[in-house]
Order: C-alpha cells, then sequence, then structure tokens
C-alpha cells in the first residue's frame, strides 16, 4: 500500500507540473504571436514604403523621359546631318555646339570604344572596350542604323541620375552619344532620393539593419550595388551571397529570402525586384533590386525577454523532474551500456552482437546485399602479456579497438568476444570481393605498429572471413566458419582466409 501510495504521490505531482507547464507555456506562445506580428507589420511598412517611393520616383522619371527621348533624338539627327557635311569630328566645336543642346553633355566614341572628344572632359579617353556586356551593347548600337535612348540611370563615374542616347554615325565609324543631368534639368527631382528615404526607414525602425540598391544588367545579369557618395557609384565588388540573392530577385522576378549569421547574430535577407521590364525596347536597361536587412536579434530579444520570465516561473520544477529523469536516464543507459558492452574496449559483446545481427540479416533479405563476418586474433598476444604485462596488453586491446571504430562506419557492428579475439559484421556490401577490399584495408591498419608509454609493439593479425547467407545463415554457424578460417590463416602464415 505505502509503493501505492508513492507512485500515486509522484502521479499527482507530474499531472499538477504538467498542468502548470501548460497554462505558462500558452501563455508564452500567445506573447509570441503578438511579437512576432508587431515584427512582421513593421516589415510590411518598410518595405511598402520603399516600394512606393522607388515607383514614385520611376512614374516621375516617365513623365520627364518623354520630353528627353524627343530632344534627344533631334539633337542626334543634327549631329548625323553635321557628320554628312563634315566628317572630320576632330574639327568639331563641341562647346559651341552644346550651347544650342539645351544642357546636354555631347560624347563622341571610336570604333575602338574610346571617348574622343567629349564636353565633359572627366570622362575624354574612357574606354568603355573594358566594360564587359556593355561593351558588346554598344558595338551592337555603333554597327546599326537606329537611335536608342537608355533609360534614366544612375552614373557610375560622377554619381548623378543622367540619361543617355545613342546615335551611330552613317558610316558606322563613331558613335554619338549624348548626356542630360536629370537634376540639372528638372531641380524638382532633388528632393526625389532613395538613398535619404532608405537612410529614414533604417534610423526609424530598429529591426532594419540595411536597405540598399543594386543594379542587375540584363545580358549576364551582373550585379553592381548602388552608392550614394562615393566613387565609383555602382560598385561591382558585391559580396556573393547578395549578389545571388539581387540576380535571381531580377531573374524570378520575384522576392528571394535567405539568413546568415553575421558576428554570431542571425539576420535575414529579403531582396525584391523594384524596377524589372518585361518590354522588349527595353531589355538593354538595367533592373533594379532592393535589398533589406533585418536584424533578427532585435525580435528575438523580446521573446527571450518573456521567455525568462517564463522561465522563472517554471525553472524550480523544470529543474526538479530534469534532475530525476536526467538520473533515471543515466542510470538505465549506464545498465544498458554495462549489459550489452565489453567492459574494456567499449566494444559490443556478444549478445548484443546476435541481437543485432538480426536487423542486419532482415536489411540484407531485403536489399539482396551481403553481410561479411570477420572473425580477427592478435598473434601472439600472450607474449605481449609476458613481456609488457596485462596492463599493456589492456592498452593495445584498447587500441585494436579505436582502431577498428575508426577503420569502418558505424553502422558495422564490432564486437569483442573475448580475450584477444573480435567479430566484426559488415554490411551494406553488394559483393564478397567488396568484404575482402574492406577487411584487407582493417587488417593493414591493425597491424601497425603501437606506440604505448614510448614503447613500440609490433603487432600481428589473424583473419577469418565468412559470408551470409552463402555460407550459412545461422550466425553461430558463421562465426564458426570465419574462426575456422582465422586459424587456417595462421597456419598459411597468411593476413586473411576466406571460408
Amino acid at each position: 500500500m505505502e509503493k501505492l501510495l508513492s507512485k500515486f504521490k509522484y502521479i499527482i505531482i507530474i499531472l499538477l507540473a504538467l498542468i502548470m507547464i501548460y497554462i505558462f507555456s500558452t501563455q508564452y506562445t500567445n506573447i509570441r504571436e503578438v511579437v512576432e506580428d508587431k515584427y512582421n507589420s513593421q516589415q510590411q511598412l518598410v518595405e511598402k514604403n520603399i516600394i512606393q517611393t522607388v515607383n514614385y520616383i520611376n512614374d516621375a522619371y516617365k513623365i520627364a523621359e518623354q520630353q528627353l527621348n524627343a530632344e534627344m533624338r533631334e539633337y542626334s539627327e543634327l549631329m548625323v546631318e553635321k557628320y554628312r557635311d563634315n566628317p572630320d569630328v576632330n574639327s568639331w566645336d563641341l562647346e559651341e555646339m552644346q550651347q544650342n543642346f539645351s544642357g546636354y553633355d555631347i560624347y563622341i566614341v571610336n570604333r575602338d570604344l574610346k571617348i574622343i572628344k567629349t564636353t565633359y572632359q572627366e570622362d575624354l579617353g574612357l574606354d568603355f572596350s573594358k566594360f564587359g556586356s556593355f561593351a558588346t551593347v554598344l558595338r551592337e548600337r555603333m554597327t546599326g542604323s537606329e537611335f536608342e535612348v537608355d533609360r534614366i540611370d544612375i552614373s557610375t563615374q560622377a554619381g548623378e541620375i543622367k540619361k543617355y542616347s545613342y546615335m551611330p554615325s552613317p558610316d558606322n565609324q563613331y558613335l554619338f552619344e549624348l548626356s542630360v543631368s536629370i537634376e540639372d534639368q528638372y531641380p524638382s527631382f532633388q528632393s526625389l532620393n532613395l538613398f535619404k528615404e532608405a537612410a529614414a526607414l533604417t534610423s526609424e525602425y530598429e529591426l532594419v539593419e540595411d536597405i540598399a540598391f543594386y543594379s542587375v544588367e540584363p545580358i549576364n545579369h551582373q550585379v553592381a550595388k548602388l552608392r550614394n557618395s562615393k566613387k565609383p557609384y555602382l560598385n561591382p565588388d558585391v559580396p556573393e551571397f547578395e549578389e545571388g540573392l539581387a540576380r535571381q530577385a531580377v531573374i524570378n522576378n520575384s522576392l528571394q529570402e535567405n539568413s546568415r549569421n553575421i558576428e554570431e547574430i542571425q539576420h535575414s535577407y529579403r531582396f525584391f525586384p523594384a524596377l524589372v521590364s518585361d518590354d522588349e525596347n527595353e531589355q538593354g536597361w538595367n533592373s533594379y533590386v532592393v535589398g533589406i536587412v533585418y536584424n533578427d536579434q532585435i525580435m528575438q530579444s523580446e521573446i527571450i525577454g518573456h521567455r525568462k520570465l517564463f522561465a522563472v516561473n517554471i525553472v524550480l520544477l523544470a529543474a526538479l523532474f530534469a534532475g530525476f529523469i536526467a538520473i533515471v536516464v543515466y542510470l538505465l543507459k549506464k545498465f544498458e551500456h554495462q549489459a550489452y558492452h565489453d567492459k574494456l574496449t567499449g566494444l559490443a559483446n556478444r549478445k548484443y552482437f546476435v541481437e543485432e545481427f538480426k536487423k542486419l540479416k532482415e536489411k540484407a533479405d531485403f536489399s539482396g546485399n551481403n553481410i561479411g563476418i570477420i572473425f580477427i586474433d592478435i598473434d601472439e598476444f600472450k607474449e605481449i602479456n609476458d613481456n609488457y604485462g596485462h596492463d599493456m596488453g589492456d592498452r593495445v586491446l584498447k587500441s585494436i579497438a579505436s582502431r577498428m571504430e575508426n577503420s569502418l562506419k558505424a553502422d558495422d557492428l564490432k564486437a569483442r568476444m573475448g580475450g584477444d579475439e573480435f567479430v566484426i559484421a559488415l554490411s551494406d556490401l553488394s559483393s564478397k570481393d567488396k568484404v575482402i577490399k574492406v577487411t584487407k584495408r582493417l587488417v593493414r591498419d591493425l597491424k601497425k605498429p603501437l606506440f604505448v608509454d614510448s614503447k613500440e609493439i609490433s603487432i600481428s593479425i589473424s583473419a577469418g572471413v565468412s559470408f551470409y547467407p552463402e555460407d550459412s545463415k545461422d550466425l553461430e554457424v558463421l562465426i564458426k566458419n570465419a574462426d575456422a578460417a582465422m586459424y587456417k590463416a595462421k597456419r598459411k602464415d597468411i593476413d586473411i582466409e576466406k571460408n
């Protein structure tokens, strides 16, 4: 009766503990959901704001482009007419032409893709042939006959928002290029600043670590990162992780998400396309991606604060049961290990080997693979005990067992049968040749000299092999056959003998 009451007492304690844990965990789950909803809402608001800003700026640029496209075509055609009258471009007075071109800069690019004449002196001598895919686009435009215009974009060298147009000379010897600064042409555009909006959002929301903008070119999808105040304003040195997200955002025209640890703090990356055109006429224009990095630690810190409160409420109870369970588990595992493993080497004993072999048989019967039974004996082990003592002999056995563990797969059964004899079951091998191959490698590893307390001990190994199911389906018979083969190897003075 006393034992029954004791059991009943423990049941009541466990039930009360489970009820308390359930109540506290439910409260914690609800609080966690509230916190997660708060930060998810902030995240959505940040992304909505930045997309609205991008779209607003894009719409404003589109309106401006209608006028600029017409002007650029008109001025480009005037340059073509001038070339027909005077093909010696070196004699042209570009500054005089510029006065009639309403604030446009003029560039003349030769067939080597170098700027040989320009009103924008900082770009004089610039070699576009080193610009990869852009050089390919320029060559196509130079060999064509059509007027081409780019979308309003950021200038790599100047960091200004500019628009460019291209018109080949009639003989395709030159490319006439025009550029115009949008903010100079339309001063009101100076208030449309993506970087300023990004900085404001980053400052307002603690979870926002960074908001960046990426340009993805249309041919090879090379990625560059836009910078606000440092040349080059399009920086091609983008970390591989960010580059992949930006590229996939454009290719798939969809949100790309991933996460990584920065200084042991997890950050979430969300990259989404901001300006990606499906218009065939715009296939030469770069696409743009917004990349936002969120510091997950901000939300986690708040959740952790609530979690600590939850932990305080149950810590004593949890400690009590954790300690009790740990002791029980430890004792059970210890007893189980002692019952199934060799005390000296830590390898399985015969009882465990027999039970586990049943599982290997079922697996082999299903897959049609072989099982190799290897019986291993340390030659002249008695002399090691006699010459160095039994303590040294025990250390040799431990070393041999350790070599077996390192040389074989974890799934292979390894057991000490007693004394200096070991049995191994090699599983999941498709042929007997593979069993022999593994056995040879194992014996080679076991035969290497041992160094114990600065003493070199030579090791000689004899091994016998039998095969399931060919030799027998009975484990005892297989072990007996492998044992017999091992003694045959000893008599022949060889390492391995098959049954």
